[in-house]
């Protein structure tokens, strides 16, 4: 009788062995699969109150999974090697029997869990938890009895051990995968950022910042193919140097690279120019002519300002990038032709859809991959570059040496730079033309000597006025039509004569361009001034434009007049501007406004520089120097 119970517990336990097996080979979720073991030994086996703990990184005893437990009695079981019953397993690699838990001094109940023991004897039997030799954790059970319990300690350290040697196996395996991902993770990340460190280069393109260097990333990406690329960005940011770049890039690069300014053509010779004509077909005709669709074929057709063709050659241009085929100008002949096609424009084309300026059919033929050139004023970094890169052109071009001050450079970083590229070029030459002694000054700068007029077309461009309005003596001002994003004129700054432009030398002690007044540019160039309404009583004079200012007569500087003139929008300035109750107080802000800057306070006041300085004499102001 007493084989036969051996003969059936050996059964059970060999088939706890199996299920436990099972279990840890199922899941990756290591204390979900823990916790099946203990529930699998608590339900063939009758032990109750199963622990698994685990040593973490700090060498602490950590309680990975518990059968019967809370979470807070779960979150308690940490124990130090040595420390109870379970750290002296881990410090001995030994197993422990304990018969009964209330007579055990090492029994810490840190988890706080066994307040039963005066009612019941409960003995504990622990196993450690090996791998590859080293102690990494703990197994115990508990057995629960009123008389302590009859059964075999040996039976349970076998079967417990066994089960520990297959959870340490499992606990290396995962252990080893979650380093080997995080060893992954760390290297992917690694690589990552070499490929982010690629410099990517391309002729005639000078550039270190993030922004340019992803926009040639993609370059060199799209280069190979054939797909149509629209190049997009404001006037200036070198959209044809990108276009020729993808030319060179590409397998086509031996063949010709044609370019095109749909914009600077009228329609009629625009066709013309792009598909040919056939002897005879017009006027002057006198023999056939290739368009720039047959000069190109095996090659690239770059096509500018395409936002800016009509809708009925929008039509006629359609059919060719659909079917790679056209008909010359007077001619019947369908010619096939094979072109990559590279588009540009700095217009907002969703919204010339949406209007019905430009068709959407073609919109989507030539939207197909493209490329967004940010503006200067977003990519400061490569300033200094550009700079630099100007002033050695200017150099080989004129055998000359001239080098670009620090100071200078400053300014240049600080400036808005509506005009992009091609205005940084401009103003470079201007300088280096200029300059005295060899190298470009601060004050050899446009902006320096108050003759640069940016800060005006970059209002023009951030301010939307009304629709449909515009000033006096001149046509209406659109809105800016450039591409979404673009930054809006900035609040004015304290000591700024230029209300805020956004990289205004005034800031950093410079001059220039004038003040915006009620939110619109007050430095109109000369040629756009608005004339200034007369008042209903007086002899008001418009103030001269540089270009016509002579003498000016005592009539046109007289006191009424000088009056009528500072005195004409007082309580009906700009949103700026406070409310002033004599001329005098309007002229003395006026100037504490522009840091007594006498030609840039006329232009505030909409007085000429003779003018504020007669009124200055004639209200007894004092000229504050610096």
């Amino acid at each position: 009788m007493a084989g036969a119970t051996r003969q059936n517990q050996s059964s059970v336990e060999l088939f706890a062995i199996y299920e436990v097996s099972k279990i840890l080979s199922s899941s990756l979720d290591l204390q979900q699969t823990l916790r099946e073991v203990l529930r699998l030994l608590s339900y063939h086996l009758q032990m109750q109150r199963g622990r698994i703990c685990l040593l973490t990184d700090d060498s602490t005893l950590k309680l990975i999974a518990g059968l019967g437990m809370s979470q807070e009695e779960m979150e308690r079981g940490q124990y130090r090697a040595g420390e109870g019953i379970v750290g002296r397993i881990v410090k001995t690699g030994m197993p422990a029997v304990v018969p009964n838990l209330a007579d055990e001094p090492l029994f810490l109940n840190r988890t706080g869990g066994r307040t039963d023991l005066a009612e019941v004897i409960i003995s504990l039997v622990g196993v450690p938890i090996k791998a590859a030799g080293e102690c990494i954790g703990v197994l115990t059970i508990d057995r629960i009895s009123d008389d302590g319990y009859a059964g075999n300690f040996d039976s349970d350290v076998r079967l417990l051990t066994m089960v520990s040697n297959l959870i340490g196996q499992t606990v290396r395996l995962h252990r080893t995968v979650a380093e080997e991902r995080r060893f992954m993770m760390r290297e992917k990340f690694r690589l990552q950022k070499e490929v982010s460190k690629v410099d990517y280069q391309v002729d005639n393109v000078v550039c270190s910042s993030k922004r340019m260097q992803e926009v040639l990333a993609q370059v060199h990406r799209v280069a190979p193919f054939r797909s149509t690329v629209l190049i997009r960005g404001e006037s200036g940011t070198g959209k044809e140097l990108i276009a020729r770049a993808i030319h060179m890039l590409s397998s086509r690069k031996e063949q010709p690279f044609i370019r095109i300014n749909c914009a600077a053509l009228p329609e009629s010779l625009l066709e013309s120019e792009l598909f040919g004509h056939e002897r005879g077909a017009f006027t002057g005709a006198n023999r056939d002519h290739k368009g720039r669709f047959e000069l190109a074929t095996g090659g690239t057709l770059f096509l500018d300002e395409i936002g800016d063709i009509s809708p009925s050659f929008q039509a006629k241009l359609l059919r060719v990038l659909q079917e790679q085929e056209f008909e010359r100008v007077g001619g019947t002949r369908t010619i096939k032709t094979d072109v990559r096609i590279i588009t540009a424009t700095n217009v907002n084309l969703e919204e010339a859809v949406a209007q019905g300026k430009f068709r959407a059919d073609l919109y989507y033929r030539i939207n197909v991959v493209t490329i967004f050139l940010p503006p200067l004023r977003e990519r400061s970094d490569d300033i200094p570059l550009l700079a630099g890169h100007f002033v050695q052109k200017f150099n080989r071009e004129n055998g000359l040496n001239v080098a670009l001050h620090d100071d200078a450079l400053d300014i240049l970083k600080k400036c808005p730079w509506p005009g992009n590229v091609r205005e940084l070029e401009n103003c470079i030459e201007r300088a280096a033309t200029l300059c005295r002694d060899g190298v470009i000054w601060d004050l050899d700068l446009s902006c320096q000597m108050n003759l640069c007029y940016s800060s005006t077309l970059w209002h023009h461009r951030t301010v939307t006025p009304t629709a449909g309005a515009s000033m006096p003596g001149q046509p209406g001002i659109p809105a800016s039509q450039g591409m979404p994003g673009l930054p809006q004129a900035a609040p004015a700054r304290a000591g700024c004569s230029t209300g805020g432009v956004p990289g205004c030398s005034a800031s950093s002690g410079g001059s220039c361009a004038a003040a915006p007044v009620g939110g619109l540019p007050a430095a109109v160039p000369f040629m756009a001034q608005p004339a200034q309404p007369a008042p209903t009583a007086g002899r008001y004079l418009p103030p001269p434009s540089p270009a016509s200012e002579g003498p000016i007569s005592a009539d046109a500087l007289n006191d009424a007049a000088v009056g009528e003139l500072l005195g004409m929008r007082i309580g009906n300035g700009g949103p700026d501007e406070p409310e002033f109750t004599t001329p005098r107080d309007r002229l003395l802000w006026a100037m504490e406004r522009t840091g007594w800057v006498q030609a840039k306070a006329g232009r505030l006041l909409g007085l000429t520089t003779r003018q504020v300085s007669y009124a200055l004499r004639k209200y007894n102001i004092e000229i504050k120097r610096f």
